[in-house]
């Protein structure tokens, strides 16, 4: 079969899941090409294409964009149409939002998406295919996900070429993105990953760790490829379950570039840093999300101290390890001066790059439910913004607290870096938020980004991803205010 899937805004950062699925679905004889709709006529070129399956990968807010955009699609385009992602994961009622939605499917893709167009092309009757929420003959039948493949180094490497044909830009990138491990043991409120886990409840680990080995041979294809001269691992933990020191001797023989991992500030030790810095680790992304107690471990459920939060810091930063600490604002009941409180944190430990987004209580999540509750969000979900980058849809005691919370949310990472300008930051954010405060926070995020990752490229590199970037910002950020 012939699979079109479609990005509805111009991608900044390869789609790896779009990537894993393709790869499967290639080896099982089947032609996929990717599309970015934002590009010149995306309708003629895809009746070119003759697309027998119109897929989507799908966040909660993104969701109501690519619904509308497959009921134009469908219009002039004879197929059928396949969601995935987080939001159908979670809310796979979606599928009754529009009659046009044939099928969401829930959990991990590759199989599930091989598994369910082999008996549509066999001609079989799917309407029990495992992860799959299907529309068959005017009925909606709702399946249970199958057992998790146990063993990640029997998936395909994803397929970079596909997303590079679309998006040239991500090709030059100088900076490529793997997957080490899958899956997260926690339960932060704001993250789907208790109810994935809650999904999956006996039919896998939850935590599943690539073998340093077939990361290794990923990384050194990617290399043969596609040559590049920063990685980052973009896997929830980097390395929980990982032999640091294994790791460190392979890669630091076999690829030897600079890398960043996100990492959880309670499996930071001595040891493991210093070997992760042997093997070439130059920085570390550390969610801290709040630097208020209450806000933090009550209301977000990290069940993180401030003395672990400190001690992980100051380990990284004692061995030279750059710090990127990422931040959630306009918590449900958080007040400015609980929000001035994470602020400090990131200020008081000079880090390298204090990133921030605002909380979004995306259905399916504990901190959904928590909002809900408690008065501070009206559960329409068709009312989240499309990106936790630009509004807030939770209620606070005054217009005025809520403003100052979403403003300074834009200027937070600029006030780390630049504590003399917060009193004007503090007048700044008085005002009505406006699209101005928004770009600007995509321009100077992109900046410190930069400069934490300090990856070489070229001038015509440096170019070429800054336009591409500038495209993300006004297809979807901009857009999307």
């Amino acid at each position: 079969m012939r699979v079109a899937f479609i990005e509805p805004v111009i991608a900044n950062v390869e789609p790896l899941g779009i990537a894993y699925i393709s790869q499967a679905l290639i080896d099982a004889g089947h032609v996929v090409r990717y599309f970015e709709a934002p590009r010149p006529n995306l309708a003629a070129r895809l009746e070119e294409f003759k697309p027998d399956v119109l897929a989507y990968s799908v966040t909660t807010g993104k969701h109501s964009v690519c619904r509308a955009l497959n009921a134009e699609l469908r219009k002039k385009i004879n197929a059928i149409s396949l969601f995935g992602g987080p939001h159908c994961t979670f809310s796979p009622e979606f599928i009754e939002s529009n009659g046009k939605i044939d099928g969401i499917c829930r959990g991990d893709g590759e199989d599930a998406m091989v598994d369910l167009l082999g008996r549509i092309e066999r001609g079989e009757d799917y309407s029990a295919t495992p992860n799959w929420w299907l529309r068959v003959g005017g009925k909606i039948y709702q399946n249970p996900v199958s057992d998790k493949r146990p063993d990640l180094d029997t998936l395909p490497f994803p397929n970079r070429e596909i997303i590079y044909a679309e998006n040239s830009a991500l090709r030059a990138n100088p900076i490529k993105r793997v997957l080490g491990s899958r899956g997260c043991p926690f339960s932060c409120s704001y993250c789907f990953n208790w109810m994935y886990n809650d999904l999956y409840h006996g039919k896998g680990k939850i935590y599943r760790q690539r073998s340093v080995a077939n990361i290794v041979e990923e990384i050194l294809d990617i290399k043969s490829k596609y040559p590049f001269t920063f990685l980052k691992f973009a896997e929830d933990i980097f390395g929980m379950n990982m032999d640091a020191k294994e790791f460190a001797e392979v890669y630091g023989s076999k690829v030897g570039l600079p890398f960043i991992g996100n990492m959880r500030p309670n499996v930071i030790n001595e040891e493991k840093i210093r070997w992760f810095k042997k093997a070439g680790c130059v920085a570390v992304t550390l969610a801290i999300e709040s630097g208020n107690d209450f806000i933090r471990n009550t209301v977000l459920n990290r069940n993180l101290s401030a003395e672990v939060l400190d001690r992980a810091i100051t380990i990284l930063k004692k061995e030279g390890i750059r710090v990127w600490t990422q931040n959630i604002m306009a918590n449900p009941g958080e007040t400015f001066e609980m929000a001035m409180e994470t602020y400090r944190l990131s200020q008081r430990h000079r880090v390298d790059f204090g990133e921030c987004f605002l909380l979004m209580p995306y259905p399916g999540t504990t901190v959904h439910d928590y909002c809900v509750k408690n008065n501070y969000f009206d559960g329409k979900v068709d009312e989240l913004p499309p990106s936790f980058l630009l509004d807030s849809c939770l209620r606070f005691d005054s217009k005025r607290e809520k403003r100052r919370l979403i403003n300074f949310q834009k200027f937070f990472s600029f006030a780390v870096q630049h504590p003399r300008a917060l009193p004007i930051i503090k007048l700044l954010i008085l005002l009505p938020p406006n699209r101005f405060y928004v770009l600007f926070n995509r321009l100077y995020d992109n900046w410190r980004i930069s400069r934490v990752l300090r990856a070489k490229m070229s001038a015509r590199e440096f170019w070429i991803i800054a336009r591409n970037n500038l495209m993300n910002i006004k297809t979807f950020i901009l857009k999307g205010h």
